[in-house]
């Protein structure tokens, strides 16, 4: 009683810590906001703005939630064929709600991976599924980076370089490159890669860096044999790995165009380029992955407000509080609101032991196929 008691309060903590972060998170913008524009000039942008556009910046994010539940059912399906998609929708839209109220979007898939099992998928079909959507989208979202930075560097890139967020986005950029650099060593270089990473943890623990090496090794060696096997997963379903592919890459234009959506709801006779708002929309993605933080608070409204002076002129802090609205604080709404009608099925939220156990032993088990 005294270890369920102890589990219960540490729940409730981190749920009372999340509430106030996401709070804060708000009070911070509308402080932002403020900051940037006087209450009259919001108020009158606010009466301004087509509210047709904003009903389409919210089905576009019902439809990003609606892509990524279709990329993690179509890699699920051949996993676990008893799969049911409206499960999958309930997964995503938590997912995504643990992704914005933790650091790096580090919450989603263990809690997602602790849903699934609750709806009866066995934990390697729904971990393989989780996983291989992560790599999938790795690769789209740096591909997509990549070409956004080749295409628009000759316009926007020299543009924007006397502003000083340029750096940033190609920080941003590289950090995202080295994940797919490690990826790909993972899946062409399995061995090679567990030599190398402990090479870097014995120079680590030498420099006093480390105090655990063996512990580290351990964990390593499990996450290299994990992202390996979900390689051979998607190498055995290719015509899986193409439609996974392509819905992510219509999930990634659904996000990027909501800024577009705003912009033709503060300008609707306006003539500027779909692709440079798009552009700038990318580079804000790569600025913001920077931080550390949940939601990446601070710098997504530092990095939007800075790219898209130009774009919105008087109406930024109001684009950039409607943006943030929109892709940020409504997948908390909304994943609150799934969260419940889960607990009215009779399915509560894990305790943090629960989560631990998924993170740190599970999260190897290897599925058959």
């Amino acid at each position: 009683m005294g270890s369920e008691a102890k589990e219960k309060k540490s729940n409730k903590k981190l749920n009372k810590f999340n509430l106030i972060l996401c709070v804060a998170s708000f009070i911070i913008m509308l402080i932002f906001l403020f900051c940037v524009d006087k209450p009259d000039k919001i108020f009158n942008a606010m009466k301004n703005v087509n509210p047709f556009y904003l009903i389409l910046c919210v089905a576009s994010m019902f439809a990003y939630w609606m892509c990524e539940a279709i990329t993690i059912f179509v890699l699920l399906k051949p996993l676990f064929p008893q799969a049911r998609f409206h499960n999958t929708w309930f997964n995503t839209v938590i997912g995504q709600y643990f992704n914005c109220i933790t650091p790096s979007a580090s919450g989603g898939q263990p809690m997602q991976a602790y849903y699934y099992v609750k709806f009866g998928v066995p934990l390697g079909s729904a971990l393989t599924a989780l996983l291989s959507r992560f790599i999938v989208y790795q690769f789209v979202l740096t591909i997509y980076s990549a070409g956004t930075l080749i295409i628009g560097f000759n316009t926007e890139g020299r543009e924007l370089i006397s502003g000083g967020l340029m750096p940033f986005v190609f920080i941003g950029f590289a950090i995202n490159t080295a994940v797919i650099i490690c990826l790909m060593g993972i899946a062409l270089w399995k061995n090679g890669t567990v030599k190398a990473v402990n090479g870097i943890i014995t120079l680590l623990t030498k420099m006093h860096i480390v105090k655990n090496p063996m512990h580290w090794r351990l964990y390593f060696t499990r996450e290299v044999n994990k992202f390996n096997n979900n390689f051979k997963f998607l190498k055995k379903n290719l015509w899986v790995l193409v439609k996974a592919a392509f819905f992510t890459i219509i999930q990634l234009l659904l996000y990027m165009n909501i800024s577009y959506l705003l912009y033709r709801g503060f300008f609707p006779d306006a003539d500027m380029p779909w692709g440079k708002i798009i552009n700038y929309q990318a580079y804000v993605l790569m600025f913001s992955s920077l931080m550390p933080l949940p939601g990446a608070m601070g710098a997504a409204e530092v990095g939007y407000a800075g790219f898209f002076r130009k774009i919105f002129g008087d109406y930024t802090g109001t684009a950039t509080l409607l943006w943030r609205i929109f892709t940020f604080y409504l997948p908390i709404i909304v994943g609150i609101i799934h969260l419940l009608l889960l607990k009215r099925r009779g399915i509560d939220a894990p305790d943090e032991v629960n989560i631990n156990d998924i993170d740190q032993g599970e999260l190897c088990e290897k599925n058959e196929n």
